[in-house]
């Protein structure tokens, strides 16, 4: 049956099944947070020990009440946006929200307006966002980046490997994380551009597992080969024009058939080097990659909607590179010719959709193919004394390398929720109406939740601490070392845009929340029957 709650029992349902999820989340907060155990369906695993607020709020399925599980599944919603948006931040985002609803719930039940708080905290978040922005400084000292890195993966090992990574390869360079099948970590660089499709055939390797041509040109294009003969004059042009010294690579979706016995003979019978590589990339991404190797090597893509066929290619349609390498899983290309101010364009293009694609594969392979094309390829190998330590490792690192690379890319504010209050006092100078006014104070007050948290969460007494860090500007706490140190020099430092994106969004998800009136729950098996509107 159909039940319907209204307000006030509506709200107060709402705000305990946000509460039960947020102190659940919050617990977790800071470099000294706790772990939380969750069962698993199996009764006989041992349960998953998680420290990550958006991991936990993710394996969250309810609570006994099913007006109170809307409120919590409306926290875990607030930290999967966030988590989305910038793969960090979603618990402090739920720990300034619940806050936030917490102190709110006491003036309307002591009789203010919902809709007038719900402005004055508007204006007030509008405030808060600016001062955050403003406070952003570069992320240079590599002590920060260090401390970031180790707060995340809480391995100082790991924490040192990722801020040597970003000092090699810059903050657009690409990171992959890979297995170590031993129980240390290592690093290793790339010199050059790697992919992870390798060679179509074994018979082109040169020495061992491995294919590797000198000073060769580059065909490229999206076209299937299975036609030989369409080969033979665009090999001909390269036979000529290095005296048979100078082989050819050809990158493209499918190579086979024909085409592939013609590169397979003239290697195998000394005429000409040939290396067959298959393109990387998901479907039309395998275009634009192949657009990317272009640029970085000199050389066009021969498209199939063009209409051309590679029989009437030219020499100056190829691309050339000092070396390129080839296992049976990546290739390297290294010393691409290309003219470096379109090696540039195509990098700084590649940039600017970064901006606009969701937070996930779409975001992370535009992060990585312009990075490949300005800086290298760093390889951070993850080892473990078991899967699951190595898997849960896998996942930080790669939390921490996307943190850092926003901090380096947008700027940083000091952490320690320090940033947030002094956001707090930008309040200060804002005049609103009476009725109004109000929501600055309750706003005012959820920017002080997640210092309160990270200290209380170190078992340290959180109100004098605070105290001195609301009447001193300058001064920050550092709950590892338990002493007071200069804010503009502290070792803990957030990037701008994931305070940013929590504040916002924790905000946001609080005052719908808070201006919600009615819950309605249509169980899926009976919705045609009557409706109950006990509570």
């Amino acid at each position: 049956m159909t039940r319907i709650v209204f307000e006030p029992a509506s709200r107060r349902a709402l705000n305990r099944g946000f509460n039960r999820l947020a102190q659940l989340m919050q617990v977790t907060l800071g470099p000294r947070g706790r772990i939380v155990a969750v069962a698993q369906d199996n009764p006989r695993r041992p349960p998953n020990l998680l420290d990550d607020g958006a991991t936990i709020a993710r394996q969250f399925l309810g609570l006994p009440n099913r007006f109170e599980t809307m409120g919590a599944f409306l926290a875990r919603h607030i930290a999967w946006q966030v988590e989305e948006a910038v793969g960090d931040g979603s618990t402090t985002a739920v720990v300034i929200a619940r806050h936030l609803l917490n102190v709110a719930e006491r003036y309307v039940a002591a009789g203010h307006n919902v809709m007038s708080l719900r402005r004055g905290i508007e204006k007030g978040l509008a405030a808060a966002l600016a001062e955050l922005q403003a406070q952003a400084r570069p992320l240079e000292d590599p002590k920060q980046i260090e401390a970031m890195a180790v707060g995340i993966t809480g391995n100082e090992t790991l924490g040192k490997f990722i801020e040597e990574i970003f000092d090699t390869v810059g903050a657009h360079g690409a990171v992959e994380i890979r297995n170590n099948y031993a129980r240390v970590h290592d690093r290793r660089y790339i010199r050059g551009v790697m992919w992870n499709n390798g060679w179509v055939s074994s018979y082109f390797c040169t020495e061992g597992s491995k294919a590797v041509l000198n000073d060769p040109f580059l065909l490229f294009t999206d076209q299937q080969l299975s036609n030989g003969e369409e080969l033979v004059p665009i090999l001909e042009q390269v036979r000529q024009a290095g005296n048979g010294k100078r082989g050819l690579v050809v990158i493209a979706p499918v190579i086979e058939g024909e085409a592939l016995n013609v590169l397979v003979t003239n290697k195998n019978r000394g005429a000409l080097p040939t290396l067959a590589i298959k393109a990387p990339g998901l479907g039309i991404e395998k275009t634009d990659v192949l657009e990317d190797l272009a640029a970085l090597c000199g050389g066009r893509v021969l498209l199939s909607v063009s209409g051309e066929r590679i029989s009437k290619m030219k020499l100056a349609d190829l691309g050339q590179a000092d070396e390129v390498q080839a296992i049976r899983s990546s290739f390297t290309v290294i010393g691409g010719k290309g003219r470096p101010a379109a090696v540039r364009q195509r990098a700084d293009w590649l940039r600017k959709q970064i901006p606009n694609a969701g937070y996930g594969r779409d975001r992370d392979r535009l992060i990585e193919r312009s990075g490949k094309l300005t800086g290298g390829v760093a390889l951070l190998h993850i080892g473990g004394a078991s899967d699951a330590e190595r898997d849960y490792l896998k996942e930080r690192s790669q939390e921490a390398i996307d943190v850092v690379r926003m901090g380096l890319i947008d700027g940083v504010v000091t952490g320690g929720g320090v940033a947030f209050l002094a956001a707090a006092r930008a309040l200060d100078h804002l005049n609103l109406p009476d009725e109004e006014a109000p929501g600055l104070d309750i706003l005012r007050s959820a920017l002080t939740a997640p210092a309160t948290a990270l200290i209380t969460n170190a078992g340290l007494e959180a109100a004098p601490i605070l105290a001195r860090l609301q009447e001193s500007p300058d001064c920050a706490y550092d709950v590892l070392r338990e002493c007071y140190v200069d804010a503009s020099t502290a070792p803990f430092v957030d990037p701008v845009r994931v305070l940013y994106t929590a504040l916002q969004t924790g905000v946001s998800g609080a005052l719908m929340a808070l201006t919600t009136e009615v819950l309605v729950h249509r169980p899926r098996h009976n919705r045609e029957e009557d409706v109950d509107f006990r509570p």
